[in-house]
């Protein structure tokens, strides 16, 4: 999936300009209930304005009056060092750059560097939900010979009257065990954990539907 899919589009964000003055910015942030916002000009993206930053520069470094700090502009606080990228990037490599940033948002733009959105950490979590949801049951599956097990445990599950809704195929970087995540649609989970158990798999039942 892109990111597309899942970004907020710019008609729906609340940016602030790089001439605003961070009264003005913290006014807006503090309305909205936000952490951090965009900054554009012209609608172009220029970088964002993080609230915690500009609180620790007040208390931390500004020697003037409160009012004068309210008048400086927004351009002199923001960051501008921030990945971007385009609406065609997918949500995996969207989730690679929240983990390892430390970044509120991701901005999405065009070719000329226009703002076209932004994604959130919580979109990308509502994905991943999906995958590893409640509605159906789930099991998790450890192999060390990957080749061929997934047609295994599909055929398996099949026999016994069960649907497969999701597989996760997730690496655990520990000598080259992989970590199956299943989850299921079925009238018997118990008979399809059974029929994987005597084919020689090792089942950890993550949960039960009731």
């Amino acid at each position: 999936m892109k990111v597309k899919a899942i970004m907020i589009p710019l008609k729906e964000l609340k940016c602030i300009s790089v001439d605003n003055t961070i009264g003005e910015a913290l006014e807006t942030i503090e309305a909205h209930q936000l952490l951090s916002m965009p900054v554009v000009d012209h609608n172009k993206f220029i970088g964002a304005l993080s609230k915690q930053h500009v609180y620790e520069n007040y208390f931390r470094e500004f020697n003037g009056t409160k009012e004068e700090f309210l008048e400086r502009k927004v351009r002199e606080m923001m960051r501008t060092k921030m990945i971007t990228v385009s609406e065609h990037t997918s949500i995996e490599e969207a989730a690679a750059i929240f983990i390892a940033s430390k970044f509120r948002f991701i901005p999405v733009v065009g070719k000329q560097e226009e703002l076209l959105g932004i994604i959130t950490q919580q979109a990308i979590f509502k994905e991943y939900q999906k995958l590893f949801g409640e509605n159906f049951d789930t099991f998790t599956i450890y192999t060390y010979d990957y080749k061929g097990t997934l047609a295994k445990i599909a055929e398996t599950i099949a026999k016994h009257d069960g649907n497969i809704k999701n597989i996760v195929v997730i690496n655990t970087e520990t000598l080259g065990l992989q970590e199956l995540f299943v989850r299921v649609e079925c009238d018997d989970f118990d008979n399809i954990i059974r029929a994987l158990t005597k084919r020689g798999f090792d089942v950890r039942v993550n949960k039960q539907s009731k």
